[in-house]
C-alpha cells in the first residue's frame, strides 16, 4: 500500500468503514482515523429490511447474523387501546423480508473487521483539522495527523470525508449550522433481563405513552428498553436516567405487568440531540456522511440505513469515475453536491414519514381501516387493507419511503379517510 492514501475518513463507525471496504474493493485505497473511543452502548440497535440488502451486497450478513436477534418485524402498541403488528414478510420480492437487532458495538466491529480484511489501514488517532472557510481546500489535516497517518514529504489527501458521528467535526469548525428539526426529546436507555416479551421472538415493539414513547427491542442475551420523553414530563419520573427508566417500568399500566423480574444489566444512557441536518455538507476537498451529515428521529431506526446509504452512494461515485476523479475538483464538486442532493431527500422523506407515527396519523388511519373491513366485510376491504399494510412496511422498511406514489397514498388517505380530531386524540405530545 501507498503511504498516502488520497482519501482520509474520519470515524470509523458504520459510515466511515462501510466507506472504507467499498473503495478497498475497487482498489481504491483510504486512511480512517479512529481513536477507538465510543460508549459501550449506542443507539441504532434495530435494523430495517433496508440494511440487510446492504449487508449482503456488502457480503457480511452472515457475520452480523452470528451476532444479532433475528428481526421479523415490528408492534405499535397505542395506551387508547390500538395494536397494530408488521411483519416484514410483506416487503418480499422488494428487499429481504426480515432484519436483525445488534449490539451496536458488535455490529461496528463486523464492518470495520471486514475492512481491515480488505486491506483498510486504521489510525488510532483522534484527527485534527485546520479550516479555511470559503478556501481551497476548506479543510485540511493538521501536522499531527498527517504525522500519525504516515504522510511524508508535504502529501496530503485530497478527500477528508467525516464520518464523526454526531460531533459534526467538519461543520463545527467551519461554523455551518444545521436545521435540529420540531421535536427536543430526551431518550433514557439501558439493557436489560427478566422483562416478559409476549411477541414473536425478536419483534422490536414500539410503546405509545401520555408523556412520549418507548421501545422494546429483544437482543441476543437482553432486552434494549429506551424510553422518549417529553421534557415537560421528565421531573415527574426522577431525577436521573436510572430512576426515571425504573419508575416507568414500574407504575406504567401497559409495561408493569411485565418487567417484575426485571434487572439492568448495563449502564443508563441519555441522548438529547434528535432531529438534526446539516446546512451544509460538502465543499472543496470534504465531504460529510452518517451522523456527521444528519440524523433523524429513531422511533422507525432508520439512522444506520442513513449511515450505510451515504457510504454506498459515496463509494457509487468513485465506480463510476475512478479515483481520478480527485484530479478534477470542479467535477468532483458538482459530484458531492449530487450526493449530498440526495441524502437530504431520504432525510426529508424519513422526517415526513415519522411524523405521521407522531401526530397519529398512522394510528387513526390503521383504526379506520380495520373498521372499514368490519362494517363492509368483503373483497375490496380486504384488498385495500393488504395495500395499505404493504405500503407502511415497504416505506418504514426502507424499500419505498422516498417513493412518490406512496407518499401521495399516506397523504390522500389522512386527508380523506381519518375520522375528523380523532388523529389528534392519539398524537404524542407535541414538546415546542
Amino acid at each position: 500500500m501507498s503511504q498516502n492514501p488520497r482519501i482520509a475518513i474520519l470515524g470509523a463507525g458504520p459510515a466511515g468503514s462501510a466507506l472504507a471496504a467499498l473503495l478497498a474493493r475497487q482498489g481504491i485505497q483510504s486512511l480512517v482515523y479512529d481513536d477507538e473511543k465510543r460508549p459501550a452502548m449506542l443507539v441504532g440497535e434495530s435494523l430495517i429490511p433496508a440494511i440487510v440488502a446492504i449487508l449482503q451486497r456488502m457480503g457480511i450478513e452472515d457475520k452480523v447474523a452470528a451476532i444479532a436477534q433475528f428481526k421479523p418485524g415490528a408492534s405499535f402498541i397505542h395506551h387508547c387501546g390500538t395494536q397494530m403488528h408488521f411483519d416484514f414478510r410483506s416487503v418480499t420480492g422488494r428487499l429481504p423480508p426480515y432484519a436483525y437487532n445488534v449490539p451496536r458495538p458488535a455490529f461496528d466491529d463486523v464492518i470495520k473487521d471486514h475492512a481491515k480484511s480488505l486491506g483498510v489501514r486504521f489510525v488510532k488517532h483522534r484527527a485534527g483539522l485546520v479550516a479555511h472557510p470559503g478556501g481551497t481546500p476548506e479543510l485540511e489535516l493538521d501536522t499531527e495527523s498527517l504525522a500519525a497517518g504516515g504522510y511524508e514529504s508535504g502529501a496530503k489527501p485530497d478527500l477528508i470525508i467525516d464520518c464523526s458521528g454526531r460531533t459534526r467535526t467538519s461543520a463545527r469548525l467551519l461554523g455551518i449550522g444545521a436545521d435540529t428539526g420540531p421535536r427536543r426529546d430526551t431518550a433514557h436507555f439501558a439493557h436489560f433481563t427478566g422483562i416478559d416479551h409476549p411477541y414473536v421472538a425478536g419483534q422490536i415493539v414500539i410503546t405509545y405513552h401520555p408523556w412520549g414513547w418507548s421501545w422494546r427491542i429483544p437482543l441476543p442475551d437482553c432486552l434494549s428498553f429506551g424510553m422518549v420523553m417529553n421534557p415537560k414530563s421528565l421531573a415527574e419520573f426522577g431525577s436521573n436516567a436510572e430512576e426515571r427508566l425504573d419508575k416507568v417500568l414500574a407504575t406504567d399500566p401497559t409495561l408493569s405487568p411485565l418487567t417484575a423480574n426485571r434487572q439492568r444489566v448495563s449502564d443508563a444512557y441519555t441522548y438529547t440531540n434528535y432531529q438534526l441536518i446539516s446546512d451544509r455538507a460538502h465543499g472543496p476537498g470534504w465531504v460529510s456522511a452518517g451522523d456527521a451529515f444528519g440524523f433523524v428521529d429513531p422511533m422507525l431506526s432508520p439512522g444506520v440505513f442513513l449511515a450505510l446509504d451515504a457510504a454506498e452512494s459515496l463509494s457509487a461515485m468513485f465506480a463510476r469515475h475512478g479515483e481520478k476523479l480527485l484530479d478534477h475538483p470542479q467535477q468532483l464538486l458538482k459530484e458531492l453536491g449530487s450526493y449530498e442532493q440526495r441524502q437530504r431527500a431520504w432525510h426529508e422523506a424519513w422526517h415526513e414519514l415519522i411524523e405521521y407515527f407522531y401526530d397519529g396519523r398512522i394510528v387513526a388511519f390503521y383504526e379506520r381501516g380495520m373498521k372499514l373491513k368490519s362494517d363492509y366485510p368483503g373483497a375490496f376491504s380486504n384488498m385495500m387493507e393488504r395495500i395499505s399494510s404493504r405500503t407502511l412496511a415497504l416505506m418504514a422498511s426502507g424499500a419505498t419511503t422516498m417513493s412518490t406514489f406512496s407518499r401521495m397514498y399516506l397523504k390522500c388517505c389522512s386527508k380523506w379517510l381519518l375520522t375528523p380530531g380523532r388523529a389528534q386524540v392519539l398524537a404524542l405530545p407535541k414538546n415546542i
